[in-house]
């Protein structure tokens, strides 16, 4: 199997920059083709050459440390006449332009991934909603490893398998486009030539990440019923037997384990004649205990501070079931689109996690901000 050809652009010195770049081809999957900045012209001449053979575009957050440029003039010592400049931009303006030239047909469409550090991403780009759709995914350089290398790998699979379908979505998502909501990626067939990264950016940031139309596998088993952390090969057993059809094998799907909604609602229909929303998760287990050869499924307990156990979504910082009606929805960019979910936090989390709540910057939407203040008082 041929490597990935990935160019990585970071202003850092070489004996930090070289460490995230060994990891990165540690797998043997990617070639990492890494180079400090140049000015902003220059910098676009270079990649407009570069990522004609290139598979995916890294960049550094910030690119505007000082850096050394060879001269151009002829007959002297290039390690003589390095001089040292200050590149005066960073990663959002160059991810613009690489998009206009790809939408233009100067440079091919490929995915184009942020690298930053905790705090750079906390204190910059977290704050700057205007950039995000620039970048097809992110990650922190300290937190390289083998899953972050598969992901980088299954978006420039599918980046290679939208540049070839483009408007054929069915095939893009591994399903009949026209059983679902119609109104997810209209825009573009009404386009001549969209280009691939917005066609990417919908379905990967409106389809596959979200809950709604796709669920994860914690939200799949709160929405059974089941506790996965116990039994566990039971549980994936018992998923994998009875729920297979019902997963996602469209673009992304190898790094972003998903499953239809939808789908799963139908199959469980099947196995009890029940509709999986009317019950809650002890009626939902029974029955699937009674219905199928899997006797040892375990009924999931209700996070410390709530009761009900009419689970349908997660915890985002416990990642536990829990009730919609309990949870206190998350507050994002911008609301959920009509087939999307809002995310969830638990009161145990927000109270005996502070931290960890102020480091993914989670922040609770304003609807919910009175109830919380009501039920804080209640326990302390």
């Amino acid at each position: 199997m041929s490597k990935y050809k990935v160019f990585y652009l970071d202003d850092e010195k070489e004996d930090l920059t070289i460490p995230y770049k060994k990891k990165l081809e540690i797998t043997g999957l990617l070639d990492i083709n890494l180079k400090k900045p140049y000015n902003f012209e220059k910098e676009l001449d270079r990649l407009i050459e570069e990522l004609k053979s290139c598979d995916a575009l890294i960049l550094d957050l910030q690119l505007d440390g000082p850096q050394e440029e060879d001269s151009d003039k002829e007959g002297k010592d290039a390690n003589e006449d390095e001089k040292k400049f200050k590149v005066r931009y960073q990663a959002p303006p160059l991810a613009q332009m690489i998009r206009t030239l790809a939408s233009e047909g100067e440079i091919p469409d490929l995915p184009i991934i942020l690298c930053s550090t905790e705090d750079k991403v906390k204190d910059s780009f977290n704050r700057d909603f205007t950039s995000h759709d620039l970048f097809d995914w992110t990650f922190l350089k300290d937190d390289i490893d083998e899953e972050t290398i598969n992901k980088i790998v299954s978006l420039i699979d599918g980046y290679q398998i939208l540049n070839k379908n483009k408007k054929d979505f069915s095939t893009s998502l591994g399903r009949d486009y026209n059983e679902l909501d119609q109104r997810i990626l209209s825009r573009f067939i009404i386009e001549d030539n969209p280009p691939t990264h917005e066609i990417a950016r919908v379905i990967f940031k409106d389809i596959v990440q979200p809950t709604g139309l796709l669920i994860n596998e914690r939200t799949l088993a709160a929405r059974l019923g089941v506790d996965m952390s116990k039994n566990v090969g039971c549980c994936n057993a018992f998923i994998d037997k009875h729920f297979s059809k019902t997963k996602y094998d469209g673009v992304f799907h190898t790094s972003w384990n998903r499953w239809w909604n939808d789908r799963v609602n139908d199959v469980f229909e099947e196995i009890t004649n029940e509709n999986l929303a009317s019950l809650d998760a002890n009626l939902r287990v029974s029955l699937l205990i009674e219905k199928t050869e899997f006797k040892d499924l375990i009924v999931a307990e209700p996070i410390e501070l709530f009761e009900s156990t009419n689970y349908w979504n997660i915890c985002e910082i416990t990642e536990k079931p829990l009730d919609p009606f309990e949870g206190f929805k998350i507050s994002g960019k911008e609301e959920p689109k009509p087939w999307q979910d809002y995310a969830f936090v638990s009161l145990l989390a927000i109270v005996t996690m502070p931290d960890l709540i102020k480091k993914k910057g989670i922040k609770i939407h304003p609807s919910d901000l009175e109830r919380l203040a009501f039920e804080r008082k209640k326990i302390d």
